[in-house]
């Protein structure tokens, strides 16, 4: 009897990480006794912790389709039901207005709060979350980005050198990642840092003050 082939979308992410040569077996097998530590932690999460890069952890995700919807992270943790996530996805496809991410119509319905949204949102992009009411914004590095777009998108720049730039945001899209990276500099990459907006935006008030434009 032949082998039977392995379906590759139903690779576990660590097997993909493997076969791309990002992690060794050994880092794989630490990954997964980590995981049985921490219940309820992404296999993603734990790579990234260990330095695994994240753009790399992110194409596994997405070329695979391995990335869980937000409906599904906040089902794993118990946060919402079956029947309240449905109403949610009822609600957003009846919507008149654009369409809604699926975490702010569960805000608004009151099932989760801003934390637990954000928490839903490291799992679901791979990304660490972090506090920048200690960070001191420098004008210098928010140009990479521009006004207009830094204050639409509500994004502060930490670092830039290094051969990487990092970002945090409050709301990231599959598809302001996939813009930003098209005017990453040659040689550098992108790392992306959830934070809440109500930190961002004094930030950007501070940045972009009248005061300091004169």
């Amino acid at each position: 009897m032949g082998s039977q082939k392995v379906n590759p979308m139903n690779k576990p992410l660590g097997e993909i990480l493997l076969e791309k040569y990002m992690i060794t077996g050994e880092q794989l097998k630490l990954a997964l006794g980590q995981q049985k530590k921490e219940s309820g932690k992404y296999l993603g999460q734990i790579f990234l912790e260990m330095g695994i890069l994240q753009d790399e952890i992110h194409k596994a995700l997405d070329s695979h389709n391995k990335r869980k919807k937000i409906g599904e992270v906040l089902l794993d943790a118990k946060i919402i039901t079956a029947c309240q996530l449905e109403e949610a996805l009822k609600k957003q496809k009846e919507g008149k207005e654009a369409r809604k991410p699926l975490g702010k119509i569960l805000l608004e319905l009151g099932y989760i709060n801003h934390e637990e949204h954000l928490q839903a949102l490291a799992r679901h992009f791979t990304m660490k979350v972090i506090s920048l009411q200690e960070f001191a914004p420098a004008q210098s590095l928010q140009k990479l980005v521009g006004e207009n777009y830094a204050r639409m998108k509500k994004i502060i720049v930490l670092q830039n050198g290094n051969g990487k730039i990092k970002l945090a945001l409050p709301e990231p899209s599959l598809f302001l990642i996939q813009e930003m990276q098209k005017f990453l500099p040659e040689g550098k990459r992108m790392e992306f840092y959830l934070a809440k907006a109500s930190e961002i935006e004094p930030l950007l008030g501070k940045i972009y003050s009248p005061t300091d434009s004169k």
